[in-house]
């Protein structure tokens, strides 16, 4: 169409105005899905648990501008200082944890040294009872002997300390001045 008579540049002006008012009604739709996309990503970062972190602390939604230059910013400052902490943390946690499983190593070490010590005696006993059966019984009625006079000690502390009691509080009546 060339636009040269009436009905041709009536069809054509008909033609604009369809196509304006569709382009607006893409830009509306655009506007409102945009809407919807920068709160759902504004929600997902308000419920994080690094918001404070973040700096999202606020529960409205900026406009969709804002929304993408803070997202911005927090993807390129803030969320890499939050990763730093988060490997400083476990780097100490983990030094936390190396320092443990030394000190239980040697502890294990220790107590498999102590176990050895018990089976040696243990192994000397019965030779020492085999060999010698006099001499163990002696031995043995004594390590009982020790054993009791033990346990007589620490029963008259415990009914030492039983008797103990601390004065009950008591309130006295009011002051009179004089």
């Amino acid at each position: 169409m060339a636009g040269t008579s009436r009905k041709e540049h009536t069809q054509l002006k008909k033609q604009a105005e369809t196509d304006r008012a569709a382009g607006y009604r893409e830009a509306a739709e655009a506007r409102m899905a945009a809407g919807r996309a920068a709160a759902d990503a504004w929600k997902t970062v308000r419920d994080s648990p690094y918001t404070s972190v973040l700096g999202a602390t606020e529960h409205r939604v900026p406009d969709v501008d804002t929304v993408a230059a803070r997202l911005a910013e927090m993807r390129h400052t803030k969320v890499p200082a939050r990763a730093q902490q988060k490997d400083a943390g476990d780097q100490k946690r983990i030094a936390r944890y190396n320092a443990t499983a030394l000190k239980s190593r040697e502890a294990a070490s220790m107590y498999r040294a102590v176990a050895d010590d018990a089976r040696t005696e243990k192994a000397l006993r019965q030779r020492i009872a085999q060999q010698h059966p006099e001499l163990h019984r002696a031995e043995t009625r004594a390590r009982a002997e020790v054993q009791q006079a033990q346990q007589a000690q620490t029963a008259r502390i415990e009914q030492q300390n039983r008797r103990y009691q601390p004065p009950a509080p008591s309130r006295s009546g009011p002051k009179r001045g004089r």
